[in-house]
């Protein structure tokens, strides 16, 4: 019989850049700029059997997202910034505590993200199209605004 007898989380992120892009659009000039972001989630639980002493166990979850930023002139456009693809979920468990296993999750979560940097390098460089529709979207309601004063 499994109980778990106690549990904590903690969550631990890391972002890397991959990818800018200058883009002109209706008069302003926008930098776009992307980046994998990779987020861990640590629970570790610790089993309890009758007949045998308990065990600490560390069980993973690991997201590896594809972010991307906006700026004009120099000031971010929250409107448009947003992660633009999410890779499959990486997870496992380690025995014992996951302090003693953390520097070993780490090491396989930035082999995973290793793994993908090509495919999320070209993930945001297919972005543009979606990123200039967006802006269009943008452009529209700003400019119907100022026409119609609101």
């Amino acid at each position: 019989m499994l109980l778990i007898l106690a549990s904590s989380a903690a969550a631990i992120a890391v972002a890397t850049p991959i990818h800018s892009a200058e883009i002109t659009h209706a008069s302003n000039a926008y930098r776009a700029s992307y980046e994998t972001e990779s987020t861990v989630r640590f629970r570790e639980v610790e089993s309890r059997f009758a007949n045998r002493p308990s065990m600490p166990v560390c069980r993973w979850q690991a997201e590896l997202v594809v972010n991307r930023d906006v700026a004009m002139q120099g000031r971010a456009l929250a409107a448009v910034a947003k992660p633009i693809h999410r890779f499959a979920p990486l997870s496992g468990s380690h025995a014992g505590s996951c302090a003693a296993a953390r520097d070993e999750i780490e090491a396989e979560v930035a082999r995973h993200a290793g793994a993908r940097a090509a495919e999320a390098v070209a993930v945001a460089r297919q972005d543009r199209a979606t990123l200039l529709g967006e802006l269009d979207g943008i452009h529209a309601l700003s400019a119907k605004g100022a026409v119609t004063g609101g």
